[in-house]
C-alpha cells in the first residue's frame, strides 16, 4: 500500500508506525516542514508554508489560523505536485493540530483520509481555568482556541476515519463526536525498556554517578513550565529533601515553552519558580540536566527510587508510559489523563495537583515501603506491556484500523 503520514514536525507521533509500516515493504511517505528525515525506507518531503489568497492583515491578533492555513497551502501544494508526478497514496494520516490535512482530501480524493486527534479545547473545565495561580485575564485567549477548535471540526469533515491516542484526549471532544473518534495509543517499545538493576549513571561528563542504593527522585518535562507542574514540584524541594539526607532529586527538562504561556519579565519558568522556593535548598542534591539524549533519558529513570509526573488536564506525555514499562515508582497528580492509566495504589501514588505537601508524603511512602513500591512498580510495566506495547499491542490494532494486511 501507498502511504502518507504529515506532520509539520515529522515524524511526530508516527514515527514508530511509519517505520514499522515501511520495514514491511508498504510505500511510506512523510511530508512536514523540517527539511529531512530520521527514518530509514520512508520517502520524505519538505513543505514550505504559503500564504493563501485570504490572508488577513490582521494575523497577530487572531495568528492560531494564520500559520494553520499556510501549513495547510504549503502541504496541499506539496501534495498537488506529488500527484501531477503520479503519485496517488491509499491511505493519507495527518495530525490534525496544525491545519496540514484541510486541502488534501482533494488533492487526493481516491485515498482514505485518516484525522489523528491529539486535543480539543475548552473554555472551562480542562487546562485553560486550571490552575487559579495562572488565570485566563483576555477572553481573546478562549476566542484563539475556538479558531483551532474550528481547524479541527473541518479536519473531521474531510476525514474518513479519526483517531485519538487515549480515552481522556478523545473525551475532550465533543459528546455528539465521540463516537467518530477511535482510541488507538501510538504505542511504545515497552518490550526494551524495562528495569536495569545494579545500573550507575553518571549525570554529564563532570557531575555525580547516582546509583540505584540512594533514594533518588526523578522528574521529567519537555520544558519546565506550569502545564507539566514544575511550579509545584521546584516548590517541593526543600521538603523532599527533607524526607532523607541522602535523597538526591534529578530534573529532566528544557528552560523554554512548549504549552504554556511565555514567563512574565523574559525570564523562563524555571528561574521564576526557583525563585518562589520558600526555604532553602541545597542545591548539590538537585540536579537539574536539561534535556538528555533518549538513552541518557532511560537510564536516569532506571535508577530512579521515585518518578513524579504531573500534568493538567491535558494531552498525556509519552513519558509516563515509558516511566511504567521501565518499572518506575510512580508518584503523579490525580488529574484526568493521569488516572486513565495510573490507579492509586494499584500501580503507582496519586496526589492531588496543588497540594505539595501530599507530594511530598507520597515521595516518603515509595521512599520508605520500598516492598510496596516495587509491588506497584511491577504492575505498572504489566500495564504499560499489556496496554501500549507497539509491537504486540499498538500496531496490530493499528493495522485492523486502517485496513492494511
Amino acid at each position: 500500500m501507498k502511504i502518507v503520514f504529515v506532520h509539520q514536525n515529522f515524524p511526530g507521533q508516527f514515527g514508530r508506525l511509519a517505520l514499522a509500516l515501511a520495514k514491511e515493504g508498504h510505500e511510506v511517505v512523510g511530508i512536514g516542514m523540517l527539511k529531512t528525515c530520521p527514518l530509514p525506507g520512508v520517502t520524505y518531503y519538505s513543505y514550505d508554508p504559503v500564504a493563501g489568497p485570504e490572508d488577513p492583515q490582521f494575523e497577530n491578533r487572531f495568528s492560531p489560523v494564520i500559520p494553520r492555513l499556510r501549513r495547510a497551502y504549503g502541504a496541499a501544494h506539496c501534495a498537488r505536485e506529488l500527484a501531477e508526478a503520479g503519485f496517488h497514496p491509499d491511505i493519507v494520516m495527518v495530525n490534525t493540530g496544525w491545519g496540514e490535512n484541510l486541502f488534501l482530501k482533494d488533492v487526493w480524493p481516491g485515498a482514505r483520509h485518516v484525522a489523528y486527534f491529539e486535543y480539543y479545547y475548552a473554555a472551562k473545565g480542562q487546562d485553560l481555568d486550571f490552575d487559579p495561580e495562572f488565570p485566563v485575564t483576555n477572553v481573546e485567549t478562549v476566542w484563539r482556541l475556538r479558531v483551532k477548535n474550528s481547524m479541527q471540526l473541518g479536519a473531521l469533515d474531510a476525514a474518513d476515519l479519526a483517531v485519538a491516542p487515549t480515552q481522556y484526549q478523545r473525551d475532550t471532544f465533543p459528546a455528539y463526536l465521540r463516537d467518530k473518534v477511535a482510541i488507538i495509543h501510538d504505542g511504545i517499545d515497552a518490550q526494551s525498556l524495562k528495569p536495569h538493576p545494579g545500573l550507575t549513571v553518571q549525570l554529564g561528563k563532570e557531575g555525580p554517578r547516582l546509583d540505584q542504593n540512594m533514594p533518588i527522585v526523578t522528574y521529567v518535562a519537555r520544558n519546565i513550565e506550569p502545564m507539566r507542574g514544575s511550579h509545584v514540584v521546584l516548590r517541593s524541594l526543600p521538603d523532599l529533601l527533607d524526607i532523607d539526607p541522602n535523597v538526591r532529586v534529578v530534573v529532566i527538562g528544557g528552560t523554554g515553552t512548549s504549552y504554556s504561556a511565555h514567563a512574565p519579565g523574559g525570564k523562563t519558568w524555571f528561574d521564576v519558580f526557583r525563585e518562589q522556593i520558600k526555604r532553602p535548598v541545597d542545591w548539590s542534591r538537585v540536579h537539574f540536566v536539561g534535556r538528555l539524549p533518549y538513552d541518557q533519558f532511560v537510564k536516569v529513570l532506571q535508577i530512579s527510587s521515585a518518578h513524579l509526573y504531573l500534568t493538567y488536564p491535558f494531552v498525556l506525555s509519552w513519558s509516563l508510559v515509558e516511566s511504567m514499562a521501565l518499572g518506575c515508582r510512580i508518584v503523579a497528580s490525580d488529574t484526568d489523563p493521569v488516572r486513565e492509566v495510573i490507579k492509586d495504589g494499584v500501580n503507582g501514588r496519586l496526589f492531588p495537583f496543588f497540594d505539595e505537601k501530599a507530594l511530598v508524603e507520597q515521595v516518603r511512602k515509595t521512599l520508605t515501603d520500598r516492598a510496596k513500591a516495587a509491588e506497584m512498580a511491577a504492575e505498572a510495566r504489566k500495564v504499560a506491556l499489556e496496554k501500549y506495547d507497539f509491537q504486540t499491542v499498538c500496531l496490530p490494532q493499528w493495522r485492523e484500523f486502517l485496513g492494511i494486511k
